[in-house]
C-alpha cells in the first residue's frame, strides 16, 4: 500500500481515537457546540481516501492474480512445445531439423530426402520420413498443420522424356497422329501450319509451380496415408523467394510448420 495511504488509514485511526475520548462529558451535562456540527469535514475525507485505498488494493490483487495465472499459461505451453521439439527431433533424426518459435514448432525436411531433382512424387525414403512424421502429428489435435513448400532460385530446365515417354508417344501410325493433333490444335484444323515438334517435358514453367506441386503432395500423404483430419492441413508455395541461406541446397526444402488450431464457428 502507498505511504500516502497508510498515512490516510492511521491518522483516521488516531483521529477517531481522540474523538472517542473527547466525546466522554460528565452526565447530565448539556452537549457542547461540536455535536451541532455534524460530522468532520476531516474524517470524511480520510474515509473517502481509506475507501480508495481498498478499492486499488483490490485491482492491485486482481491483476496480479491475472498475471500468475498467464504465466502459469505460458509455461505450460512452452512446456508443451519443448516436449514436441524433442519428439519431432528423434523422429526427423539427420533428415532434418526442428526448430520452436514463438509458439510455432517448424519441422524442416530437405528435398533430397523427400523428392527426386525437380520432381514432385515422393521417393521411397521421402514416403518413410512422412509416416513417422505423421504419426507424430496425428496425436497431436491442436496443432494446424501448414506444409510450406520452397526451392532455390535456379530456373526451372526443361527435361528430356524419361524411359518409356518417347516409345509411347510414337505410338500408332501417322495418320492416326495427325488425325489426333488435328484434333487437338485447332491451328492445325483449319489448316494452318502446327508448331515445330518438341520432345522436351516441362512439368513445372516455374518454381512457384514446383514448390506448390511439392507442399500438395506432402499434405495429401498426410491425409491420405497418415490420416491426418484435413481440416487441420494447408499447402502454401513460396517458390524462391523465401531463402533460409545462402546454400541452394538448404533453401530448396519442405517446411511443416505447426500452429495453435483456430477455433472456426459456422456463421
Amino acid at each position: 500500500m502507498p505511504n500516502k495511504q497508510l498515512r490516510a488509514v492511521v491518522a483516521i485511526a488516531a483521529f477517531m481515537a481522540g474523538s472517542a475520548c473527547g466525546a466522554q462529558q460528565p452526565a447530565g451535562s448539556a452537549p457542547g457546540p461540536a455535536a451541532d456540527r455534524g460530522p468532520d469535514p476531516r474524517v470524511q475525507g480520510l474515509e473517502e481516501e481509506l475507501g480508495a485505498a481498498k478499492r486499488e488494493l483490490e485491482a492491485l490483487k486482481s491483476e496480479s492474480e491475472q498475471l500468475r495465472k498467464s504465466e502459469t499459461e505460458l509455461k505450460v505451453k512452452a512446456d508443451e512445445a519443448e516436449a514436441l521439439q524433442k519428439k519431432l527431433t528423434e523422429v526427423v533424426g539427420k533428415f532434418g531439423d526442428v526448430t520452436t518459435e514463438d509458439g510455432m514448432v517448424r519441422v524442416e525436411l530437405i528435398d533430397k530426402i523427400l523428392f527426386p531433382v525437380g520432381e514432385a512424387d515422393l521417393t521411397d525414403n521421402g514416403r518413410e520420413v512422412l509416416a513417422q512424421v505423421g504419426a507424430a502429428l496425428k496425436d497431436i489435435e491442436d496443432k494446424q498443420v501448414w506444409v510450406q513448400g520452397h526451392t532455390d532460385d535456379s530456373p526451372i530446365v526443361i527435361r528430356k522424356p524419361k524411359k518409356g515417354e518417347e516409345a509411347k508417344a510414337k505410338k500408332g501410325d501417322k495418320n492416326a497422329k495427325d488425325a489426333k493433333d488435328a484434333k487437338a490444335d485447332p491451328k492445325a484444323a483449319k489448316g494452318e501450319a502446327p508448331p515445330e515438334p518438341n520432345d522436351a517435358v516441362l512439368p513445372f514453367v516455374t518454381n512457384w509451380e514446383l514448390s506448390a506441386a511439392r507442399a500438395l503432395t506432402v499434405v495429401h500423404y498426410l491425409q491420405d496415408e497418415a490420416k491426418i483430419d484435413p481440416s487441420r492441413l494447408a499447402a502454401v508455395a513460396f517458390g524462391q523467394y523465401r531463402p533460409s541461406s545462402k546454400s541452394k541446397a538448404k533453401n530448396r526444402r519442405i517446411e511443416i510448420v505447426l500452429y495453435p488450431r483456430a477455433k472456426l464457428a459456422p456463421k
